[in-house]
């Protein structure tokens, strides 16, 4: 499976407001709003090679765009989908890596193929979330409006989607997840890096 299409969302906090693009000196929106950011979950210590599932460190090694662009993977899909396989896809001439855990309640999907600069602030149809964290890494989500239930998107039912950005990272990562939005944020705190 191949999902080429991306889609980043214009940003709007949890209760629907839109929140600003940036403020003045360059900081990402959520950094403009009161309180302390949450440590990035990936910031933890990396995961050694061995100890990561073998497809995503195969996609990853193919990938033209590694140099860029770290493995982040889930290091699993919580208790939704105890027992997912991990597995791999391939990206249009190996120039990014597309990783996921399927499972019988569900599927989640990490995309690394797009450049982060291309995919700022494009707007997207129904509401979307935004959140981030200390290290300047922001996410920006709403449903899959391709695959979502008509009428659902404010509903936890749909699959949903993310675009998150590193600021290290060239890459723009998409997360996705077939069991909705409590569980796409559940996934990010899943989410970590291949050491070296």
């Amino acid at each position: 499976m191949i999902i080429a299409a991306v889609t980043v969302f214009a940003v709007l906090t949890d209760d629907g407001e839109e929140a600003p693009s940036s403020t003045a000196d360059g900081a990402t929106p959520a950094a403009a709003t009161t309180g302390e950011l949450p440590a990035a979950p990936w910031r933890a210590a990396a995961i050694p090679r061995p100890a990561i599932p073998p497809p995503f460190v195969t996609a990853w090694d193919q990938a033209r765009n590694r140099s860029t662009c770290a493995l982040l993977f889930p290091v699993d899909g919580g208790p939704e989908m105890i027992g997912a396989e991990a597995t791999f896809g391939k990206t249009p001439e190996d120039k990014g890596w597309d990783i996921f855990l399927n499972g019988t309640s569900g599927s989640v999907e990490v995309l690394a193929l797009f450049d982060k600069a291309t995919q700022a602030n494009k707007p997207a149809p129904g509401p979307t979330f935004t959140k981030a964290w200390a290290d300047g890494s922001v996410a920006r989500y709403a449903p899959d409006v391709g695959n979502a239930v008509p009428g659902s998107y404010d509903t936890d039912s749909s699959p949903y989607e993310a675009v998150l950005t590193l600021p290290d990272q060239r890459c723009a990562y998409r997360v996705y997840t077939t069991l909705g939005k409590a569980h796409l944020e559940s996934i990010f705190d899943r989410l970590r890096l291949m050491a070296g």
